[in-house]
C-alpha cells in the first residue's frame, strides 16, 4: 500500500469550471502543428524525437511547437475561452496502396496495387525487385 498523498498548494480555485466557447473573437488559435505535435506527445505517448521525426522538424523546433502549443491551452483553460485549431505552414499526410523499389529506394502509387509483385516495374530504374507498399499516415 502506498503512502498518502501530500496535500497540494493552490493559490485559488479555477474561476471557469466549463469551458464553453463564449465568443468567436474570444478564442484562442492553436496551429495545426501545435495540436498535432500535442497529440503525438500526449495522445499517442510518443518521445519528443519520435514526434519531432514524424512531422518532420528536429527535437528543439518540436519542444518550441510543443511549448506554445501548450501556453495556449494553458491560456484557454484559465481564460475561459474557446479553442479553434486552424492555419500554420503544414502540409497534409496521404496515406497511398502502391509499390516500392528495392533497387533505388523509389515508392510509387498505383491504386490497382496488390500483394502479388509480378510483372510489375519500377518506372525509375525498370527493375522488377519491388514489393508491395501500404502506406498510412500515423
Amino acid at each position: 500500500m502506498g503512502r498518502k498523498t501530500r496535500m497540494r498548494l493552490v493559490k485559488q480555485t479555477p474561476n471557469n469550471f466549463y469551458f464553453q466557447p463564449l465568443k468567436d473573437e474570444d478564442a484562442i488559435i492553436l496551429t495545426i502543428a501545435e495540436f498535432e505535435a500535442m497529440r503525438l506527445k500526449h495522445y499517442i505517448n510518443l518521445n519528443q524525437k519520435d514526434a519531432a521525426e514524424k512531422i518532420g522538424v528536429s527535437q528543439p523546433t518540436f519542444s518550441r511547437i510543443l511549448e506554445n502549443g501548450h501556453r495556449r491551452m494553458t491560456q484557454a483553460l484559465i481564460e475561459g475561452k474557446s479553442i479553434r485549431i486552424f492555419g500554420g505552414n503544414v502540409n497534409y499526410k496521404k496515406g497511398f496502396n502502391g509499390y516500392g523499389c528495392l533497387a533505388c529506394n523509389n515508392e510509387w502509387e498505383d491504386e490497382s496495387a496488390s500483394k502479388d509483385e509480378k510483372g510489375v516495374k519500377c518506372p525509375k530504374c525498370e527493375s522488377t525487385e519491388v514489393y508491395h507498399l501500404i502506406k498510412e499516415p500515423l
